[in-house]
């Protein structure tokens, strides 16, 4: 039941339990704001306006959050009738942030109590929904706050009197003193009337009375005094009552905001040691490890769970700092130190951590160094045409080196690209002058020192026709032309054993027709006949061959036979 702001709550009651009622489908919305109501209120839901109303009436909402993709057209209009119906409620209006300055009026004067930019994430509706239910509670303090009806004689706000019952609760020694004070009074006054039949009063006859009769007035008297001194002993009675109750009212809302407190707390600390399994230790900003460890520390500093937490996250900082560290990434790493800095670990570690962090940075820049010098010889001995040899100080030892130290360098492909190219380029340079052994014994060089690539492949098909080219056509004899043949003379032994064979020759016809450079090709049997088909063959003579009208040294082979 709805109660008045000065009506106080019965005695014994204990506080119904929160809920906030939203107009809205969006399920993306609605699971933001039960995450950031947990612990602290119930979200009920309703689809449709015209639910709306008997959601905020079932359940006495004082918070309540309209989407504005869900609410009725006009917006606006929408939003009076709510606050015209309810008062006290307390509305948080979601919207996209363009819908904003529409509603700036609202804002301003407290009918929208919040604007919540969509889409919300649940921290920022956690501090909205925080708000709103603070500010809820501060309105009920202030009613619950207000001094309360009084009688004559202060009684408890719990209806209650303090000496622990109704309508006995002045001692009975005081009702005693109070009925003797009035049968007293009875007894003055006839004692005072006695002596006035007949004649007016006067002071003379008073003082007289009263002399004559001290027993009744020191009886009066001390009446008198006991029952004043009841009064202030009821009073003082009833204050200490109010005040025992008002310091237990405080002590029990100090203790429910601590616990409200504590509790907000722990729902924090749990999403900061989510964060925490899951990496995001400073990103994104608003849902990080940090950022709500941050907000477990404002609301419960000095809780030893969120040290605990406090304490796990430094370490994570310190651990993904190192991971960078094993990396040899420097820049990872400083943006890892920078972070433990401005988490605040302490300044031994943090000197550590930089120490470290300036050792590799030294380390990097002199490797560096050293890669850089390796490249400037590998093209100085490319310029200088070192490219296999000396082995030490050649441009294919430097690609080496730097292979070795550092196999995922950048320049390693176009250092051997420059190689192979200024190798192949050597080939052809000796092909061209005619240095073919010089040529081959280069590309063979090469492909043992495993330098062999596409590049060498052109240089090395060059070589093969540089050669097919300078080995001169052996042709059979019987193509050419006898001038002068001269028949060889039989060996006598072999004719007298009746021995018979052949030999074959290879010859060179010159420009002049001159048989030169006999070489035996074969020979069958080896010995016999070989002198003298060289003897014969040597003063013959043959028509030069022409090529283009221009005589020229021709290869010939011949087969001479022997038959006794």
């Amino acid at each position: 039941m709805a109660r008045g702001p000065n009506a106080p709550p019965p005695a014994g009651a204990t506080r119904a339990s929160l809920s906030i009622v939203a107009l809205s489908d969006d399920p993306m919305l609605l699971e933001a704001l039960t995450l950031a109501a947990i612990d602290q209120a119930v979200v009920v839901s309703s689809p449709s306006a015209d639910r709306f109303a008997d959601q905020l009436v079932a359940n006495a909402a004082a918070v309540a959050l309209i989407d504005a993709a869900a609410a009725p057209a006009p917006l606006d209009g929408f939003i009076a009738t709510v606050c015209h119906q309810f008062p006290q409620l307390l509305l948080l209006l979601a919207a996209p942030a363009a819908l904003q300055h529409q509603f700036a009026a609202q804002i301003a004067d407290g009918t929208i109590f919040r604007f919540v930019h969509k889409p919300a994430s649940a921290q920022r509706l956690k501090l909205f929904v925080d708000a709103a239910l603070l500010r809820r509670q501060a309105l009920v303090d202030q009613a619950m706050g207000m001094p309360l009806a009084r009688g004559a004689a202060g009684v408890d706000p719990s209806g209650q009197n303090p000496l622990g019952n109704s309508g006995r609760g002045r001692p009975l020694w005081v009702v005693a003193a109070m009925v003797a004070v009035l049968i007293a009074a009875a007894l003055g006054a006839l004692l005072w009337r006695r002596p006035l039949i007949g004649a007016a009063p006067t002071s003379r006859t008073v003082t007289a009375s009263t002399a004559a009769n001290p027993a009744v007035a020191r009886s009066a008297a001390a009446l008198a005094e006991a029952a004043r001194s009841a009064e202030a002993e009821r009073d003082a009675i009833d204050r200490a009552a109010a005040d025992r109750a008002e310091r237990d009212r405080r002590i029990s809302e100090s203790e429910a905001r601590k616990a409200a407190l504590a509790g907000q707390a722990r729902v924090y600390l749990q999403l900061a040691q989510k964060r925490l399994a899951s990496g995001a230790l400073l990103e994104p900003g608003d849902d990080s490890a940090r950022s709500y460890l941050q907000a477990a520390v404002a609301l419960a500093p000095d809780d030893a769970d969120v040290h605990a937490v406090a304490l796990a996250l430094g370490e994570a900082l310190i651990a993904r700092f190192r991971a960078a560290m094993a990396a040899s990434d420097t820049d990872a790493a400083a943006r890892w130190l920078r972070a433990c800095r401005d988490y605040h670990v302490n300044d031994a570690t943090l000197a550590q951590l930089s120490t470290q962090l300036a050792s590799l940075q030294r380390e990097q820049t002199s490797r560096a160094e050293e890669l850089l010098a390796l490249q400037r010889d590998f093209k100085q001995h490319l310029s200088e045409g070192q490219l296999l040899e000396p082995a030490d100080e050649s441009a294919l030892a430097n690609y080496r080196r730097l292979n070795a130290v550092d196999p995922g360098n950048a320049a390693l492909p176009a250092m051997l690209h420059s190689l192979r190219g200024a190798l192949a380029a050597d080939v052809q340079a000796h092909i061209a002058r005619n240095d073919l052994s010089g040529a081959e014994q280069r590309l063979h060089a090469g492909r043992d020192s495993g330098v062999d690539g596409e590049e060498l492949a052109g240089a090395a098909a060059a070589l093969e026709r540089a050669q097919a080219a300078a080995t001169p056509e052996v042709v059979p004899e019987s193509q050419l032309q006898r001038q002068h043949f001269v028949q060889p003379v039989y060996p006598p032994d072999a004719l007298a054993n009746g021995l018979g064979g052949s030999v074959e020759l290879e010859f060179t016809v010159t420009p002049a027709g001159a048989v030169t450079d006999i070489k035996v090709q074969a020979a069958e049997p080896r010995g016999v006949f070989e002198q003298t088909a060289i003897a014969a063959l040597s003063h013959s003579r043959y028509r030069p061959v022409e090529r283009d009208g221009v005589p020229i040294a021709q290869r010939v082979r011949i087969r001479l036979r022997f038959k006794p």
